[in-house]
């Protein structure tokens, strides 16, 4: 028979845990972090994903003179045209260096503006900025347009 191994001290492991207690801290600290930044890439790329999509069932857009309920002179089917027609996408009528550009997500979008030239994306910045003004496509063109200076 082998000799049993005596058991450990109680107070030996409490110390032996204390003193590797702060290098755990750390290592959780540290996973913790980059947990959030995952966490926060991903709730960016989907607000980018989302605004640069139409939604599939947009509300109907409500102006003070053109009220949702027909009045007693109004025919309610007018009014169901009127909402229906505001609800087609706007398209613009600046020519972009970039066709379908509306149609394109953010992350397409920033895949193409590598080839553009400095004019092109000054049109682009321009229509951005006027239009959904995504600050990763805005940030890209200040880059590209520093970049080739």
């Amino acid at each position: 028979m082998s000799a049993a191994t005596t058991p450990p001290n109680p107070s030996e492991l409490i110390d032996k845990f204390i003193s590797q207690l702060p290098d755990k801290i750390k290592l959780w600290r540290f996973v913790g972090k980059m947990a959030i930044e995952q966490v926060n890439k991903r709730l960016i790329d989907q607000v980018d994903n989302y605004s640069t999509r139409e939604p599939s069932n947009p509300p109907a857009v409500v102006s003070e003179d053109k009220p949702l309920v027909p009045l007693n002179d109004q025919a309610p089917i007018k009014v169901a045209e009127k909402i229906t027609r505001n609800r087609q996408p706007r398209r613009h009528k600046t020519k972009l260096p970039i066709a379908n550009y509306d149609d394109l997500s953010a992350l397409q979008i920033l895949d193409l503006l590598g080839a553009l030239s400095n004019i092109e994306l000054s049109l682009i910045k321009k229509y951005e900025t006027n239009h959904r003004a995504r600050k990763t496509i805005l940030s890209k063109i200040v880059m590209l347009s520093n970049a080739t200076k």
